[in-house]
């Protein structure tokens, strides 16, 4: 998810004149959950979150949504609507979030967010819910075309996982993303609960893998540990310190073996290449999947300029036959190291200055991570050739060249 480029004054401004024109009457969450599959919303004047689920609300009224819009008509972040059950509304335009939620009692709820899509148009999504009287959580997912101005409904976005087999009294939550790209869905049932992973891919969550549920899932800071000799960690440390985990993901999976035999001094296998230059902080791994597609991750880092901090940058991209692919795992990912506290921890990409708009048509966006320097090219593939974009890190954030 991305940031929103849209000025308040003008948010304001679109939000309140549609809300004049609006006329609320409730719709129960059961005849929503039955008719959104085939019902197109038109006229919806553009991609922020905010229109569209301004949008969603006329198509579908309820109250959660109508208190969700009123927060973001008062610019507000928070916004606590009863003090005794603690109903709450949080707006994250930033990363392109928000939800009206009570904290566990009888309430119904409600979440809202949305991913940009590889081809230009948005994915959306709206998940609504209550636990009683009786028990219903589902999820609307829309298709913004930003030229037709509509959203589209994609009920069988969720795909690789039979929803359909589930077991009697088997409760469904489906969590969308507050921060980062997954759904994941909780699965209580007689053999649970287990919890459904589903990873962004540039045009939709993707089924990646099933595993029990923790109990403090979600808890977890997300940090990585960097264990490293002498006064500062290198690029060696780093790769090191992405390579421990036990849920790496495939394509550091298989970069694993061949980082070990680098280290050990061993020669690759055919068609493997790394490349490490401790002196400039930068590792590039090349790897030849197939005879037509090859896989290459770079890693690199920079300093803040509090000189507290590092940011670590981590890209995954994957060519196939000279085409650039989307897959599971390609991507860019970025981590904030602490000097203190030798863990880093996923940075936001809004917060970096690294929150823009893809060209239209875009089909995948590849990477490439500066040996020397502190410039990233983003490249954009479009039918008709390449866009480049280019960013310069300044010590707190990126700035686009001019």
């Amino acid at each position: 998810m991305k940031r929103v480029f849209l000025m308040a004054a003008m948010f304001v401004s679109a939000m309140t004149a549609i809300a004049q024109d609006r006329q609320f009457e409730s719709c129960p969450l059961e005849v929503i959950e039955q008719g959104w599959k085939t019902k197109t919303i038109d006229h919806v004047i553009n991609g922020s979150l905010g229109i569209m689920l301004e949008s969603f609300n006329r198509t579908w009224p309820t109250g959660s949504g109508e208190a969700i819009c009123h927060t973001m008509e008062k610019g507000l972040d928070k916004e606590v609507l009863d003090e005794e059950t603690a109903l709450t509304v949080i707006v994250d335009i930033k990363n392109g979030y928000a939800e009206i939620d009570d904290g566990g009692t009888d309430g119904a709820y409600m979440s809202t967010c949305y991913w940009n899509r590889s081809n230009g148009h948005k994915l959306f999504a709206v998940r609504l819910g209550k636990p009683t009287d009786p028990f219903i959580d589902f999820v609307c997912f829309y298709d913004y075309d930003p030229a037709k101005k509509t959203l589209t409904p994609e009920p069988e976005i969720l795909k690789g996982y039979r929803w359909g087999d589930r077991e009697p009294y088997t409760q469904i939550f489906c969590k969308l993303p507050k921060v980062g790209k997954n759904v994941v869905v909780e699965d209580w049932g007689n053999n649970g609960p287990v919890k459904h992973t589903f990873t962004w891919d540039g045009m939709k969550p993707v089924y990646a893998k099933t595993e029990p549920l923790k109990f403090d899932d979600g808890l977890s800071d997300h940090s990585i540990t960097v264990n490293f000799k002498g006064s500062n960690p290198n690029i060696k440390d780093f790769m090191n310190a992405f390579l421990s985990g036990d849920n790496i993901g495939e394509s550091l999976a298989g970069m694993k073996e061949s980082w070990d035999m680098y280290l050990n001094g061993m020669k690759l296998m055919p068609g493997e290449e790394i490349t490490v230059d401790i002196q400039n902080g930068y590792m590039v791994y090349h790897s030849d999947l197939t005879e037509t597609a090859h896989l290459t991750i770079e890693c690199c880092y920079w300093n803040y300029a509090d000189k507290k901090h590092k940011l670590v940058a981590l890209t995954n991209d994957v060519f196939d036959d000279g085409e650039a692919v989307v897959g599971q795992y390609t991507g860019i990912d970025f981590y904030i190291y602490d000097n203190a506290t030798h863990k880093m921890k996923p940075a936001n990409v809004v917060d970096l200055g690294l929150s823009f708009d893809n060209p239209p048509s875009t089909k995948a966006v590849t990477h490439s991570l500066p040996r020397q320097g502190k410039t990233i090219r983003f490249i954009s593939h479009i039918p008709s050739g390449k866009i480049e974009k280019r960013l310069t890190w300044n010590g707190s954030k990126f700035i686009p060249e001019n």
